[in-house]
């Protein structure tokens, strides 16, 4: 054993900052994004809510609609 910590999908060697997954029964750790993808598709776990702005952009936040 070689005592380096393993993606809990395929087991391949974790970074050095892992992705993390907090579930009822376990906490998981995976070597990247796609690996916590697939593990979210194939046990049905929702993705996490994206974050919400509570104001509306205005036309100065985008300069390809920015007027000149």
């Amino acid at each position: 054993m070689s005592g380096k910590a393993l993606c809990d999908l395929c087991g391949l060697a974790l970074p050095a900052r892992p992705w993390t997954l907090t579930t009822a029964q376990a906490s998981l750790r995976f070597c990247c994004e796609g690996c916590e993808g697939i593990y979210r598709m194939l046990n049905n776990i929702p993705d996490d809510p994206a974050p919400t702005d509570s104001a509306p952009p205005t036309s100065g936040d985008d300069p390809w609609t920015t007027p000149r």
